[in-house]
């Protein structure tokens, strides 16, 4: 049986795509992206559930994450209470 906590704990998965792109960063910002996913996942807290008419779906939310030079594209899924990060790319110097 599930713990408590573990029914209001958002999760954090990785899409195909990012695991593509994260295998060309050096490992300490791998490390430091996961670790930010990590800690925007246990700040988040659950809505406090209302009964919702049938047809209404609440929205995925894309957020990001500045780290490291790169940024993190993730999205919040409240109904899933997950955290899926979708793309990471690496910012570049203005003025170039």
């Amino acid at each position: 049986m599930r713990r408590p906590e573990s029914f209001s704990k958002f999760t954090v998965e990785v899409s195909p795509t990012a695991w593509k792109q994260m295998a060309h960063l050096p490992l300490e910002t791998y490390q430091r992206i996961r670790e930010g996913l990590e800690a925007v996942a246990a700040r988040m807290r659950p809505e406090t559930p209302v009964p919702l008419p049938q047809k209404y779906v609440r929205p995925i939310e894309t957020r990001s994450l500045l780290i490291d030079g790169h940024v993190a594209l993730y999205e919040v899924d409240p109904s899933r209470r997950c955290l899926t990060l979708r793309a990471i790319a690496h910012l570049s110097p203005r003025g170039m």
